[in-house]
């Protein structure tokens, strides 16, 4: 009975709000990674707004990270320009930003051991 209770783990409740949508078209892409760089979920969610909100469920106690972009021309990835520069917007938990690329993955971990809500500001 007790390795039983021992193997089960907190269900929690994940919101992500996005902001930062200077226009309402396509799709808001988003990940949810685990502290190993697996990817765990995700979701797409049409914009109608300047902010969307998307809800993960029964999601695991533990360290995570979040990706998202805008997918403004629907066609499922996120567009780079000259030198691989996104010309879509992205963003990523704890709203840090790389300098020469995409930000350590460490520096987007956060922990969820709870029902919580998250913003993300899309540059």
């Amino acid at each position: 009975m007790l390795l039983a209770a021992s193997t089960l783990s907190a269900q929690n409740k994940l919101t992500v709000v996005i902001d930062g949508i200077e226009n309402a078209k396509g799709h808001i892409m988003i990940g949810i990674s685990d502290s190993n760089e697996k990817q765990v979920s995700g979701k797409m969610e049409k914009i109608e707004g300047e902010t969307v909100t998307i809800v993960f469920e029964n999601l695991a106690s533990g360290e995570y990270a979040v990706t998202t972009y805008q997918d403004e021309n629907d066609n499922g990835k996120l567009d780079t320009g000259l030198y691989g520069i996104p010309t879509e917007k992205y963003g990523f938990s704890n709203n840090v930003r790389g300098k020469m690329g995409p930000p350590a993955f460490k520096e987007c971990l956060f922990k969820v051991e709870e029902d919580m809500v998250i913003n993300i500001t899309i540059f």
